[in-house]
């Protein structure tokens, strides 16, 4: 069992209400409830909770940094005080959060490494993705799965890469090709589409959705886009 976060959405309440609230949408997915629903396959998700979004805390809009409705935990596992970092918080109502402000950022440093990736390649005989070398493989039970990222990795613009400009690799990785792709739009997004889920959404109806793969990190980044600004978004440390 590991601790995982999960952000939950509540309808709208006041902050001395969102305690409670939170226990109401999590109560279900309690792995010691005592009304276990009567389906051999239900399992629950967590066994303790408390608010604490550290390390992926949400920014708050300019202004709105001493709104009194944003929720900030106050204490970490241990019993000790957490120090926010400047204009975030926990939670609070959607409109007064700035998920903009988190992806912005992302979504820049995205675009740099497109573009720098794509100049350094352009200097470079074309290269084949993983799956030209992967489908060598079951085309031919001789050609051992190792040989698939040899010659991946073997192929000149990767070795170049590896050899001359390690700043860029370090950035974006080491297969970048086939990887990265030439359209720009699609790269950034995938990449900004990274910041805000954590491992579990639970929605304003009571679904707890597990968020893993880049289509529901869309879904989760379209689901706390499009809530109401008075609905609560707060994130959550679980152990499950």
């Amino acid at each position: 069992m590991a601790k995982e976060k999960v952000t939950v959405c509540l309808l709208p309440c006041d902050r001395a209400e969102v305690h409670e609230a939170i226990s109401a949408a999590m109560a279900p997915y309690d792995y010691n409830r005592e009304d276990v629903p009567d389906d051999p396959e239900w399992m629950g998700e967590w066994d303790y909770w408390q608010i604490d979004g550290r390390g992926c805390e949400f920014p708050v809009l300019p202004g709105s940094e001493d709104d009194p409705r944003l929720i900030r935990g106050e204490l970490d596992l241990r019993g000790v005080p957490r120090v926010f970092p400047p204009g975030t918080c926990d939670g609070g109502p959607r409109g007064l959060l700035d998920f903009d402000a988190a992806r912005r950022p992302v979504a820049a440093e995205a675009a740099r490494d497109f573009h720098d990736w794509h100049d350094f390649a352009a200097r470079h005989p074309i290269a084949h993705p993983l799956e030209f070398f992967s489908e060598k493989h079951r085309g031919d039970p001789a050609y051992p799965p190792r040989r698939v990222h040899e010659e991946y990795l073997g192929q000149a613009v990767l070795k170049a890469l590896h050899d001359e400009r390690p700043d860029l690799r370090d950035r974006i990785g080491s297969y970048p090709v086939g990887g990265i792709g030439d359209d720009l739009a699609a790269y950034v997004e995938e990449r900004a589409s990274d910041v805000l889920p954590t491992s579990a959404l639970l929605t304003l109806d009571g679904q707890w959705r597990g968020i893993a793969g880049l289509e529901l990190r869309r879904y989760f980044n379209a689901y706390l886009d499009e809530l109401p600004a008075d609905a609560i978004v707060v994130r959550v440390l679980y152990h499950g």
